[in-house]
């Protein structure tokens, strides 16, 4: 196999791409637009595919072993050092957080997102708690770099895993120029398609613990009569101990109230959040909490988490509550669905905000780091 040809300048960087072949997550989404925003930028940037490649690139190799998480851990080290010593690298990154570089040898950056299974273990699986307890304490403190998506995630990372804070940089997540608001036609057309009939509040998110929906659903239930008018549209596919949601509901006997989507592809995404009244979005904790930028960059109000990054994220452009505080969120909920004024103010505050995020900030973010670990090189494509 020859080398490959590699774009005009830079320090010469392999990104591993892992998952993109299927229902794109948070850190699915994160990998595919920082790929796209590096190579706008002009690095030159080697794919380290593992599982199908998407789309097909000249500049791709493949990880034949490392299509599942186990094969990426394992037989994806050999692989990946493997393809760093045959295409000259300079420098490999992973934005899995998994960090398969133990055999490596050149320079190792890893995307942290999060340290959730250190701070929630109940709420993580137990594939998630074995690589956040026993794996990543010991990795962490080998990369010659971290990358995390919030000060929040960054303070956590350096308390959890004991790293220097000095390698450690935050640059975060964004939304691209899809997630814009979307026309009332496109509205219509997205919410018959999904069976929304009326107005929505809308959360979009994996249905699982952490995510503090059964709170939400007591909540809502509880929102007084003239505020009951409003459906709860719920979009993501099911997670870890998903279960007491759908039990909530049931024993709250919300009903029709209450419409469950499941995953739901993103061309549709924008659509949904344009139509809604509301978005509401309780975690109990988040690295970042990517769908309130979303929400915001589609021009819709926000009610969110005081806890974690997520003040962080929204700054003074969504209403704040305590996540496990039931009341609190009724009152929320009521107060912003009887005051349209109040839903546009933050509908425009969130525009604003949402725009200071751009996938292009976060790729020149990424390049200081890269250049930084490498001594500034810059190499130019022969």
């Amino acid at each position: 196999m020859n080398a490959l040809p590699r774009p005009q300048s830079g320090p010469r960087v392999g990104l591993i791409t892992y998952a993109l072949d299927r229902a794109t997550g948070g850190i699915a989404r994160y990998t595919r637009e920082l790929r796209a925003a590096l190579l706008r930028a002009g690095l030159p940037l080697t794919i380290l595919q593992a599982g199908r490649e998407l789309p097909p690139s000249p500049t791709t190799v493949q990880l034949p072993g490392a299509g599942l998480l186990p094969g990426l851990m394992t037989v994806g080290q050999a692989e990946i050092a493997w393809a760093a010593r045959r295409h000259d690298l300079d420098l490999v990154h992973d934005p899995t957080g998994v960090s398969p570089l133990l055999l490596t040898t050149r320079q190792r950056v890893a995307t942290i997102h999060d340290v959730i299974p250190l701070i929630y273990p109940a709420a993580s699986t137990t594939l998630d708690r074995l690589i956040y307890h026993r794996w990543l304490p010991s990795v962490a403190r080998r990369l010659d770099a971290i990358l995390t998506v919030s000060e929040c995630s960054r303070h956590d990372i350096v308390r959890l895993l004991r790293v220097d804070p000095a390698r450690v940089h935050v640059t975060p997540n964004a939304v691209g120029p899809e997630f814009a608001p979307a026309t009332p036609e496109q509205i219509t057309t997205v919410t018959a398609r999904q069976g929304i009939t009326g107005p929505y509040l809308l959360y979009v998110g994996s249905v699982e613990a952490r995510k503090n929906l059964t709170r939400l659903l007591h909540a809502f239930a509880a929102l007084p009569e003239d505020a009951r008018g409003w459906q709860l549209v719920i979009v993501g596919a099911s997670g870890w101990k998903s279960s007491p949601v759908y039990a909530t509901v049931e024993q709250l006997r919300l009903g029709d109230r209450v419409r469950f989507l499941g995953f739901v592809p993103d061309a549709d995404l924008p659509a949904l959040y344009s139509g809604a009244d509301l978005f509401v979005f309780p975690s109990l904790y988040e690295g970042f909490g990517l769908p309130v930028l979303e929400a915001m960059a589609c021009g819709t109000a926000v009610i969110t988490s005081s806890t974690s990054s997520l003040p962080e994220i929204a700054g003074d452009a969504a209403r704040l509550c305590d996540p496990l505080d039931v009341p609190g969120l009724t009152t929320a909920l009521r107060e912003l669905l009887r005051e349209p004024a109040h839903r546009q103010e933050l509908a425009a505050r969130g525009l604003a905000r949402a725009a200071q995020f751009t996938w292009d900030r976060t790729a020149q973010a990424t390049l200081d780091v890269y250049r930084g670990v490498t001594g500034g090189i810059h190499r130019v494509a022969s």
